[in-house]
């Protein structure tokens, strides 16, 4: 004889109304499979779908729960799902989305819908998924399981798990023993927590082996490391290990806090070590660079010699340089005697630029001021000239670059329009057009 119906359920213990807050409880965490049905108070199918739901759910006797969601009010669980159309049937158990149903379903579609939910999918006799669902379908538990998490987990509970994990990164260089090791440490401590954060329902993630070489060296030799992952969720397996507690599902909101606190610590801790590190480097570069000038300034101060002037002289179209140490209170028209030019008949000038200074040999009394008188201490550079000067400019008998200037100036007069070629004298258009501006 066929098996005798379950008998009915309570409502209350088979039919709930879900918020974010809840999905955790209600829905990821249920020990029996969840038919999740999304709705709107506005929705005419939805009212018809509903109470149909509610009443299979209590003839079934507790072998899948009815958990309801107004879509109006848990906008972001709603985005989670990827809910397009109203009624959205969910099928969920073991904490993953198994089925999508979108829009009033056919008796057909409902029922094979049911019997994945209830029988399992690729079960013998049941419904088969596809690839291509399969991976949609993971991608939705994720996404539901992050939106959950995060609203059943407070801020005032992020708040506090914030600060201790802070508390403890930043006792972390002291037991490391360098901001570098501390690091390391913390880059491990962030990599085992995004495993178990993004493979939830992998038991290898939740259990952290302390008898691992690495581990050992980078977690469990450190107090702060092991309190982390405890304040995290994770609990003491005797000395060998640390693992994380529950069924196959769980709630990753704590995981993920975590996390972001590691990340953010080692992204600080790096730029203020950077920032260390530029701050020696450049106060090195600065005492070595004070040392270096310092040293330069004493030699210096050792190789000037107050009597000396050390003169680099050219001759105006040579190429050759000559590098000269006269003594200070010598005649300036040594120069030329050391570049054999003294007594020639053409009229040799010497100019300094750097002084504004000219002086020519057929003025003997400037040619026999010395180089301290002229101020060209300790060092000059000098021009040498040989040719005859006009007329005009011998007459001048100058002896600085100013004085030639205000010569010139004299000579200059003023130009016109015409004289300087802008246009020409019987060009009236341009020269309009000149004195309008255009």
């Amino acid at each position: 004889s066929p098996p005798a119906p379950p008998s009915p359920a309570r409502k209350e213990d088979v039919v709930f109304e879900a918020t974010a807050e809840t999905v955790q409880s209600l829905v990821l965490e249920s020990p029996v499979p969840v038919l999740l049905d999304v709705y709107a108070d506005w929705c005419g199918p939805c009212k018809q779908l509903t109470p149909m739901l509610e009443e299979m759910a209590i003839k079934a006797g507790g072998a899948f729960r009815l958990v309801k969601i107004n879509t109006d009010n848990e906008r972001a669980v709603s985005a989670a799902l990827g809910v397009s159309a109203l009624p959205t049937l969910v099928g969920v158990s073991g904490g993953a989305v198994r089925s999508v149903q979108q829009g009033f379903p056919g008796e057909t579609l409902f029922r094979e819908f049911m019997m994945g939910l209830l029988m399992g999918y690729d079960a013998p006799g049941g419904p088969k998924i596809s690839d291509e669902d399969r991976a949609k379908y993971a991608d939705l538990s994720a996404k539901l399981s992050r939106v959950a998490g995060s609203a059943g987990f407070s801020f005032a509970a992020r708040e506090r798990m914030q600060e201790r994990i802070e508390a403890r990164l930043d006792a972390l260089p002291e037991e490391t023993g360098d901001g570098a090791a501390a690091v390391a440490s913390a880059e491990l401590l962030a990599a085992l927590l995004k495993k178990c954060h993004d493979a939830p329902s992998d038991k290898k993630y939740r259990r952290v082996n302390l008898q691992n070489a690495r581990i050992a060296r980078e977690i469990g030799a450190h107090p702060s490391c092991r309190a982390i992952l405890k304040i995290a969720g994770f609990q003491q397996q005797g000395e060998a290990a640390l693992e994380l507690p529950g069924g196959d599902v769980l709630n990753v909101a704590p995981l993920s806090c975590a996390g972001d606190v590691v990340r953010k610590w080692i992204t600080r801790t790096r730029t203020e070590m950077l920032r260390a590190a530029r701050a020696r480097r450049d106060d090195e570069d600065k005492k070595n660079l004070v040392f270096e000038e310092e040293a330069s300034e004493e030699e210096e101060a050792e190789a000037v010699d107050p009597d000396v002037c050390t003169v680099r002289a050219r001759v105006e179209g040579k190429k050759r340089v000559w590098d000269l140490s006269l003594h200070a209170d010598g005649a300036v028209g040594e120069v030329l005697a050391e570049l054999g030019l003294a007594g020639r008949e053409e009229d040799v000038r010497i100019t300094c630029v750097a002084k504004r200074l000219i002086v020519r040999s057929s003025d003997k009394a400037a040619m026999g001021r010395t180089f301290r008188e002229l101020g060209l201490l300790p060092k000059a550079s000098l021009v040498i000239k040989v040719g005859t000067e006009s007329s005009a400019s011998a007459a001048g008998g100058g002896t600085s670059l100013r004085e030639r200037a205000a010569e010139r100036a004299k000579k200059g007069g003023s130009h016109t329009m015409q004289s300087t070629g802008i246009y020409g004298k019987d060009d009236n258009l341009k020269g309009n057009l000149v004195d309008m501006g255009g």
